[in-house]
């Protein structure tokens, strides 16, 4: 493959599942608005505790082992070793079964101690037995998608994952409403609705499994019986888990901060002088502020997925200055896309929460902490897959592993203090990714000599996104005070979306390379001529 077509490739897979990504976190509004409604900010913090037990199980199969088999899968396709390639599929595929297996008989077997040790409601447990298939579910999902990757095939992980949330918020809310309104009880209507998971994931890997076989056969050649053999079933599982293990770890560990959560926050909160439900019902809230900065995190999370079999590929080759270009593309498509995100969350979100959940006490001024802490997550996201796609694994489970201890004795002792309770748990996460992000970025540095252009890269999309929020608070409050609170909201967004490019093409903010990279470039790129014409014409150029 050229170094033309190669990068082309790296760009449209980024793009997909950035892309599906949004709309997948967008069809998980949708859940969590109605679910909201149905269970309220209690129900949503029962929920928030069984799903982060559950993320933190599936972390081990859905991020750490499909990061090594497309890694494995991209380098043996680069030397045509098929059966190297077969080889990591069968191996992976039985791997991921049995850590499926083990996450569900743990959830199914061990609910009680968890709900003991959490000080949960007792209401969790209808939760955790509806959740407890899921793990095997996905971890089926999470071979096919590894492989995918690999091929740098990355359609079938997006459109699982769309027909995954789809079929859960459907059937979700479905099940939810049913449990509610028949009087079961507001626990019986977290378990309907996180059922929904588990039957979105049977579908999933549906789906995938029809894709593969579809594969194999247009592909008989890297299936077929009479290859030579070129690794052991041992030698590739060894690759497998030296590869995957790091990486899980790693991502156990970007999990645990959640569960910690989960089981510090009504103790702690209660030496604040708050009780159980009210601090269960704060936890609900922070539940939606997270499911709202996740909108611009997929982005980074997308791009991390799609970078690492393409920068892995670079890499096994020696093509240091490839390797280089792709994490400063990848950088510039975070930032431009990240940092107004995170912008307009903050500025608008009172009038986001009043649209989506109204009521929610604890919602917007949570929003607003969390909002910047977000581009740090999203910034540690990315230069932490790097350092993987370089074969440096322990690096950043090293610096996760000292996050951690920063995250817990931070959340520990601020959660406790009456004046900060629940922002406690902000002030942890924000001193925790930026000290993420400042090790992460000192080590891609040292092992690739990458150089942040800082005006390109973070104070001309700064500017733009300083200016766009400016513009949003103005024209938000400006209309609230003869609209309602719904068309308030649009034409600031509209209004933000237009100055913020406006500023950023004017400012020369945007290279080519980013524009081409954007979804949805072709509508983009007249725009930007358009405006560029206009400047011209004003400058006399």
């Amino acid at each position: 493959m050229s170094e033309k077509s190669s990068a082309q490739t790296f760009v449209k897979g980024a793009t997909v599942l950035a892309v599906a990504g949004i709309l997948s976190r967008a069809i998980g509004l949708f859940y969590k608005v109605p679910l909201y409604h149905m269970v309220g900010s209690y129900g949503n913090g029962i929920y928030g505790n069984v799903t982060n037990i559950y993320n933190m199980l599936l972390m081990v199969s859905t991020v750490g082992m499909p990061v090594a088999i497309s890694k494995m899968i991209s380098e043996a396709m680069a030397t045509d070793d098929y059966y190297a390639v077969r080889q990591t599929y069968r191996v992976s595929m039985v791997s991921l079964l049995i850590l499926g297996g083990a996450a569900t008989l743990f959830l199914l077997f061990g609910s009680d101690a968890i709900i003991a040790f959490g000080h949960w409601p007792r209401e969790s447990y209808p939760a955790l037995m509806a959740v407890a298939f899921a793990p095997f579910v996905i971890a089926i999902c999470s071979a096919y998608r590894g492989f995918f990757q690999g091929m740098q095939l990355m359609n079938p992980t997006a459109i699982s994952q769309i027909w995954e949330q789809v079929v859960r918020v459907a059937l979700g809310v479905v099940l939810c409403y049913f449990f509610v309104a028949g009087g079961y009880g507001t626990g019986m209507g977290v378990a309907g609705a996180i059922l929904g998971a588990t039957v979105g994931g049977v579908i999933a890997v549906g789906y995938l499994i029809n894709d593969f076989l579809k594969y194999r056969g247009e592909h008989p050649e890297i299936f077929a019986k009479d290859l030579t053999p070129t690794n052991t079933w041992q030698q590739s599982l060894k690759r497998l888990l030296l590869i995957a293990v790091p990486v899980t770890l790693t991502s156990v560990i970007v999990s645990l901060y959640a569960t910690i959560n989960s089981f510090i926050y009504i103790p702690r909160l209660g030496l604040a002088g708050i009780d159980k439900m009210t601090a269960t019902m704060m936890f609900g809230d922070y539940t939606n502020v997270d499911m709202l900065i996740n909108l611009p995190l997929v982005v980074s999370a997308n791009l991390a997925v799609a970078m690492i079999p393409a920068i892995s590929e670079a890499y096994a080759v020696g093509d240091n200055k490839t390797v280089i270009d792709r994490i400063n593309l990848a950088m510039r498509l975070v930032i431009i896309v990240g940092f107004p995100s995170c912008v307009g969350l903050s500025v608008l979100s009172n009038g986001i929460f009043d649209l989506l959940f109204p009521g929610s006490l604890y919602g917007p001024g949570l929003m607003r902490v969390f909002a910047y802490i977000t581009i740090f997550m999203m910034l540690s996201n990315i230069f932490q897959s790097i350092l993987q796609a370089i074969d440096h694994f322990r690096i950043p489970l090293i610096t996760l592993a000292g996050g951690t201890v920063i995250f817990f004795i931070v959340g520990w002792f601020a959660m406790a203090v009456p004046s900060l309770n629940i922002y406690g748990m902000g002030l942890a996460f924000g001193i925790t990714f930026v000290y993420q992000t400042v090790v992460n970025y000192f080590f891609v540095k040292r092992y690739t000599g990458m150089r942040i252009d800082w005006i390109q890269t973070i104070i001309k999309p700064s500017v733009a996104s300083a200016l766009m929020g400016l513009a949003v608070f103005g024209v938000y409050h400006l209309v609230h005070r003869f609209a309602g609170n719904f068309i308030s909201l649009i034409l600031a967004i509209i209004v933000g979306v237009a100055v913020y490019a406006v500023v950023l093409v004017l400012i020369g903010g945007i290279d080519e390379d980013t524009l081409h990279a954007l979804p949805g470039n072709r509508f983009i790129l007249p725009a930007v001529n358009r405006i560029l014409d206009i400047k011209n014409r004003l400058t006399g150029k």
